[in-house]
C-alpha cells in the first residue's frame, strides 16, 4: 500500500533546542505550521429592548430589517433602484462562520444624501419584500469605544498641567 516518508525537519527542529536553529534551517517559530495568536473577539454589550441606539445619525445610510434570508446585495439594490431611489452601495450583513455565509436578516443601504433616505423610508417602510415587512430607518453611526487603559494616561498627566491650567473660567 502506501507508507509516508518520515518529517525530516520536523524531528530536526523538536531535537534542537527552543529557539536555536540548526546549518540551513529558519528558527522554529516561523515554521509554516506555527499559529498566529487569534484576536480575542469582545462581543458588544446588548442593548434594553426598545432604546434608540447611542450616537449620530447617518446622512447618507439606511439601515434595512426583516429582510428575508434568501435576499443579497444585488437584490437589495434593486428593492431600492425599482422605488426610484439612487443607491450608491447596498450590503447585507452576514454571519461571520458557515459555508456559504447565510445573511443575518438586515443590511445596509448607501443612498448618496439626505434627501434620498427621507424618500426612500417613506417609499418603503412597510413594504411587503418576499412575505416580510421590511423596517427602513436612518443607520446611526455608533462611536467607538475607547478602552479606559488608553484613555487614562491621557487624562491623567500630571506634569503637562500647569497653573494656568488649573484655574477655572467662569462659563457665559
Amino acid at each position: 500500500m502506501f507508507t509516508r516518508k518520515p518529517k525530516v525537519k520536523a524531528e530536526a527542529a523538536t531535537e534542537a533546542e527552543p529557539g536555536t536553529t540548526t546549518e540551513g534551517e529558519a528558527p522554529a517559530e516561523s515554521t509554516p505550521a506555527a499559529k498566529k495568536p487569534r484576536r480575542k473577539f469582545r462581543p458588544r454589550t446588548p442593548r434594553p429592548v426598545g432604546q434608540d441606539p447611542v450616537g449620530e445619525p447617518s446622512q447618507n445610510m439606511l439601515f434595512v430589517a426583516n429582510l428575508g434570508f434568501g435576499i443579497d446585495d444585488a437584490g437589495l439594490s434593486a428593492l431600492f433602484t425599482e422605488a426610484g431611489i439612487n443607491v450608491v452601495s447596498a450590503r447585507i450583513v452576514r454571519r461571520r462562520y458557515g459555508r456559504p455565509r447565510k445573511s443575518k436578516g438586515y443590511g445596509f443601504v448607501d443612498v448618496g444624501d439626505e434627501a434620498e433616505q427621507k424618500k426612500a423610508i417613506e417609499a418603503l417602510q412597510g413594504k411587503d419584500v418576499g412575505g416580510r415587512t421590511i423596517a427602513v430607518k436612518v443607520a446611526v453611526n455608533t462611536p467607538a469605544e475607547d478602552t479606559q487603559d488608553e484613555a487614562t494616561p491621557a487624562e491623567a498627566t500630571p506634569a503637562d498641567t500647569t497653573p494656568a491650567d488649573t484655574t477655572a473660567t467662569p462659563a457665559a
